[in-house]
Parts: C-alpha cells; sequence; structure tokens
C-alpha cells in the first residue's frame, strides 16, 4: 500500500527572528504603550473579566467595549498575544502549502489587501511575521473595525514589529496600512486582492435569531463584494461548535460562487463534519507547550490556563484552480487525500486514530499514535473493487497509514 505523509500541513515553522517576536511580544506592547505598576499588576484580573465578557457574558458587554484603554490594553497583552501564537504557524503553512503559495505569487504589482474587524491588526501583523515573501511587495492593507483606538494601537505595534524584522526605515517600507473607523459594510476606495477577517463572525451572529445558513449566505455577498474578480478570502473563527457550523456553511456559499476552496479541505465536496447539533466540527487543533513561558504564566495569573489553541477556517480563492485531484478511473490505487482533524483516539485491539476528512466522507484514519497531528495531510491508496471498512460508532470510512 502506498502510503504517505504530503507537505501540504497546515503549520509551519516561523522565521527565527519572527518567533524572538512572538517570544517578547509583551516588551514590545510595554515600550509602545507603557503601564504602570499598579496597572501591570491588575491585568491578569482585568484579563479575567474581559475573557468573561468576551465568552459567558456578552449581554453585559457595551458597545465600543474596545476604545475603552484598560480593556483595550488587557485584549492585546493577552487575546492578541495568544492569537499571533495560533494564526502564525498556520500563515506560515500558507507559503509552503503548494495550492495556498500560489495566491501570494499570483498577486499583481501593487495589490490591495482587506482586513475585516481587524482590531489591532492581529491578522496583518500575523502575516508579516510568518510569510516573509509578502515583505517586499508594494501593498496597500485597509484595516477595518468600529474601534479607532484599537486600529491605532495596531499600527504603532506594526511599525515597532517591522522595525525589529526587516532591514529598512519605517519610510521605506512597502506596506501602506489605511485605517478605517466603521462596521462590515463600509466602503473602501478599491476593491481587494485578498480579505481576511480573523475572529470577527462570532461578534456579529452570537446573539441573533436568524439562521446561520442565512447568515452565511448574507455575509457571503458581502464579502465578496468587496473583492475583484480574481479576489482571495481567508476567514478564521474560534474553534467551537457553533463558529465550526459557520466556516462550513460560509465555505457551501463560496463553492456555489464558484469559489475554489483551498485549505484546509482536501477535496470540493460537501463537508462531513459540518457541525449540526451533537455532531462533529471542523477545527484545528495547535499545542501550546511552545508558547512563550511568560504569556503561559500570565495565563495562569488570570485563572485561564491553556494547553492548546484551537481554530476553524476557511481559505478560498478565484485565483487557483481546483486543488482536488480527482482519483484516476482507470488506476488500480488511486490515491485519496485526507486531512487529519481529530486528536488521537484509542481504538480496539490496541490502535489509535484521528477522525479526518476526506472525498469520501468523515474518515477514521488508523496509524501510530505519534505520527499525525491535527491538520496533518496525508496520502491513502484506495484499493478499488473492495469494500471500505465502516467504524460502527461513527459511520467513518477507515482507512490505515503505515508510516
Amino acid at each position: 500500500m502506498n502510503n504517505k505523509l504530503v507537505d501540504k500541513n497546515l503549520f509551519s515553522k516561523l522565521p527565527e527572528e519572527s518567533q524572538k517576536i512572538i517570544e517578547t511580544f509583551d516588551e514590545i506592547v510595554q515600550r509602545v504603550k507603557p503601564l504602570n505598576s499598579k496597572q501591570l499588576y491588575r491585568m491578569p484580573e482585568t484579563i479575567k473579566e474581559l475573557s468573561h465578557l468576551l465568552t459567558d457574558d456578552r449581554n453585559s458587554r457595551r458597545a465600543g467595549y474596545m476604545n475603552d484603554v484598560p480593556t483595550l490594553s488587557a485584549y492585546i497583552r493577552y487575546f492578541m498575544w495568544w492569537n499571533l501564537v495560533r494564526l502564525s504557524p498556520l500563515f506560515a503553512g500558507f507559503e509552503t502549502n503548494p495550492q495556498t503559495k500560489q495566491v501570494f505569487q499570483n498577486l499583481p504589482e501593487n495589490p490591495v489587501f482587506l482586513d475585516l474587524g481587524s482590531g489591532p491588526l492581529t491578522v496583518p501583523i500575523a502575516l508579516w511575521l510568518a510569510c516573509p515573501s509578502l515583505r517586499s511587495k508594494k501593498l496597500t492593507f485597509y484595516c477595518l473595525d468600529t474601534s479607532q483606538n484599537a486600529l491605532s494601537f495596531g499600527e504603532e505595534l506594526f511599525l515597532s514589529i517591522v522595525a525589529k524584522t526587516y532591514k529598512a526605515t519605517p519610510e521605506q517600507v512597502e506596506w501602506n496600512i489605511i485605517r478605517v473607523k466603521g462596521e462590515i459594510g463600509t466602503e473602501i476606495r478599491k476593491k481587494a486582492d485578498f480579505i481576511t477577517c480573523g475572529n470577527m463572525f462570532n461578534e456579529l451572529y452570537w446573539n441573533t435569531s436568524k439562521p446561520l445558513e442565512e447568515i452565511s449566505k448574507n455575509y457571503t455577498n458581502l464579502l465578496l463584494s468587496y473583492g475583484n474578480e480574481k479576489t482571495s478570502v481567508l476567514v478564521i473563527e474560534p474553534g467551537v461548535p457553533r463558529s465550526g457550523r459557520f466556516i462550513t456553511l460560509l465555505r457551501n456559499s463560496l463553492i456555489r460562487k464558484k469559489m475554489t476552496i483551498l485549505s484546509p479541505c482536501p477535496h470540493m465536496v460537501d463537508c462531513p463534519m459540518e457541525g449540526k447539533k451533537g455532531g462533529k466540527w471542523c477545527h484545528f487543533t495547535l499545542l501550546t507547550d511552545k508558547a512563550p513561558k511568560k504569556l503561559h504564566k500570565l495565563s495562569d495569573s488570570a485563572k485561564l490556563s491553556k494547553d492548546r489553541a484551537s481554530f476553524s477556517f476557511v481559505f478560498a480563492s478565484n485565483v487557483v484552480d481546483s486543488v482536488v485531484e480527482k482519483p484516476v478511473e482507470n488506476s488500480k490505487n488511486p490515491q485519496i487525500d485526507i486531512r487529519v482533524v481529530s486528536d488521537p483516539i484509542r481504538l480496539p485491539r490496541e490502535k489509535t486514530g484521528r477522525y479526518a476528512c476526506s472525498h469520501l466522507g468523515l474518515t477514521l484514519l488508523e496509524a501510530p499514535e505519534k505520527a499525525l497531528s491535527s491538520g496533518d495531510f496525508a496520502q491513502v491508496s484506495s484499493h478499488q473493487g473492495t469494500s471500505p471498512k465502516i467504524d460502527r460508532k461513527s459511520g467513518a470510512v477507515i482507512l490505515e497509514l503505515s508510516v
């Protein structure tokens, strides 16, 4: 059986100077917007209060909360830091994946990027850290958010980070950051080649009575209204069931709009992890054992210890042809592309498996315990003419990977 891991894994290692930025992010923030000793002492408590406002106590959160200086500072010093930890390896993977890197390679001479719900520029900063190939491009980056304070703080952080990672003065940096105060739907002057959105949509649909199906269709139309005829879209949301459901529905809408799904999906057929109530949802997990020790210490102080970071996302494009290499009809052993999703699962007879996604539907991939991680990409030979084994518990197709 011709089985193998393929270099299309979601996560890649950051450049050394970028990893150092993440390790010392708190020091950079302190230099940009210093806090006194009393404010720093209260920071864990402020972070914990903000965590409740962002999760289980959203009803008490007032509009414009990110304009409040202590709240914004807590968000940047903790939540933004964690977001950089989880997003940067994902974005670095886009530079190595054969499909997604074509988006960056095929950008026009003066590309226009748009980040919706930009806050303190988390996504633009993560792209800068993770994708060195973009740094020299004469790029216009529209950053849209309702909080002018967050946008201003983020731009200061961006310029400070650029100075530490790029051998040029701020005046020589090719990226032009344009801050736009407003909600999603606010017009920008140019159509975008690349549209990003990180952790924004869950803020918009969390308290609505409208079905997610309708919401996802509406937001798909709104997203694509910002783009040109060769635009790409990257949407990232928290790795919780409702967000996973939204991402799946958004994916479906993008496919109906003739977009090609570049990542994470290994196919363009229906998603087998669609996040319906009680079912499995598509999300990926990063272990946090390599996150900065100071960030872990801050998490412990705020009583928000974190051993993993998860998210759901979809990357779609009008630039790149379909990523799906359909099985060759006449081949005796066509390859099945598989994206690993879950943590290890103990199986009978001392075997280990992971739930995964393939064009066959929900897949249970049997492999040695430490052979795979969430987000890995594998290819397994399919023996035509034989009926696949089916897992009784989940209904998943069982495939075996020997590495």
